[in-house]
């Protein structure tokens, strides 16, 4: 289920109070430790096989990205917000695309109101879209333009212990742009160590 630009405000607002170190550092095994180290941020743990899912107390499912699918240490946390498909067929991709022109800048402007303005937010055919996010590989340039992706993203450096670098960015699936396939685009909110470097794809 799609989350509102105002829901994200709201998570966004928890998320603010968040020991980031902690979390970079990662939870102990599934158990009593675990349900303790959730706590701490008042998340509830809801699924623990290769990644954990975790429920915070405004309701948003998050998932703690780990290398491999261990626990430690944490590359990234992802917060799914909206998504649209093209359910009569490829031939309607672009108002696929155009929704999701629609709905960036309610998104964008709510993460805003919490987190000021973005460090950085630009468009798939932006000239100064950087090489790297956090542990985000942003495609080489020649792919993004071609496929479109990311279609939209914005990014805010938060301060505090850990660090962390948020973004904010829409993704649609292989063949939207080109008409191959059937158009679908995704709206995810990820938290980044801000110390860490990603890689070119």
């Amino acid at each position: 289920m799609d989350r509102t630009p105002q829901e994200l405000t709201t998570e966004l607002r928890g998320l603010l109070t968040v020991d980031w170190e902690t979390v970079w550092a990662g939870p102990p095994l599934p158990g009593q430790g675990l349900d303790e180290w959730c706590a701490q941020f008042d998340w509830t743990p809801t699924q623990f096989e290769y990644v954990l899912n975790v429920v915070t107390d405004t309701g948003g499912d998050l998932e703690l990205n780990a290398l491999g699918g261990s626990w430690a240490p944490v590359q990234s946390v992802s917060h799914w917000l909206w998504g649209a498909v093209a359910i009569d067929g490829r031939s309607h991709n672009p108002s696929v695309l155009a929704e999701a022109d629609r709905v960036w800048p309610l998104y964008r402007d709510a993460a805003s109101s919490v987190l000021g303005a973005p460090a950085w937010e630009g468009a798939w055919d932006s000239e100064s879209f950087p090489e790297e996010l956090g542990e985000y590989a942003i495609p080489q340039e020649a792919d993004r333009i071609e496929e479109k992706d990311p279609y939209h993203m914005a990014s805010w450096e938060l301060s505090g212990p850990g660090g962390a670098l948020v973004s904010l960015r829409i993704t649609p699936s292989v063949g939207t742009a080109s008409g191959s396939g059937v158009g679908a685009v995704n709206l995810d909110l990820d938290v980044f160590p801000r110390s860490l470097k990603g890689s070119r794809v």
